[in-house]
């Protein structure tokens, strides 16, 4: 699971992050590239999501994380729905 105190600074504030124990697997960059992006060796968030396709795919990010690097500040709401549907919503 994602540690806030270990948020990496690159990340943009909100509720969406990467912390340090990101690999640079690349996995989110390709599932929701309008929401992070590589910032040095390992990924961040360079914006939040703007849409609830945006969000969607950024849960599902979350959830395919090999080292559960991604975060949120706020519990998850649609979290299960988003795992219901995986992998459709790539």
């Amino acid at each position: 699971m994602a540690n806030i105190n270990r948020r990496r600074p690159e990340n943009i504030s909100g509720n969406f992050y990467v912390d340090s124990s990101c690999i640079d697997c690349d996995t989110c960059r390709w599932m929701a590239p309008e929401v992070f992006t590589q910032a040095g060796e390992q990924s961040a968030v360079y914006q939040q999501p703007t849409n609830a396709t945006a969000e969607m795919r950024s849960l599902a990010a979350l959830l395919s994380c090999p080292t559960s690097s991604i975060g949120t500040v706020d519990k998850p709401k649609k979290i299960k729905e988003v795992q219901q549907n995986l992998p459709a919503l790539v």
